[in-house]
């Protein structure tokens, strides 16, 4: 009996931890993702900017 109660609380446990690492790299990848594509939208921006200030002084010339 004592056997019993103690397979069910260390299957608990382990679901729980199992859930608690599951979470805790999805919120990782969620988080890098996100990051990531804040860099590309910024870096597309620095892009524009630079490339139209190339083609203005290439008209200028």
């Amino acid at each position: 009996m004592w056997k019993e109660k103690n397979k069910a609380a260390f299957t608990a446990i382990d679901s729980l931890i199992g859930l608690t690492i599951i979470c805790t790299f999805s919120l990782f990848y969620i988080q890098t993702s996100h990051q990531m594509n804040e860099q590309i939208t910024s870096a597309e921006k620095v892009m524009i900017t630079e490339r139209q200030k190339y083609e203005a002084e290439i008209v200028s010339e």
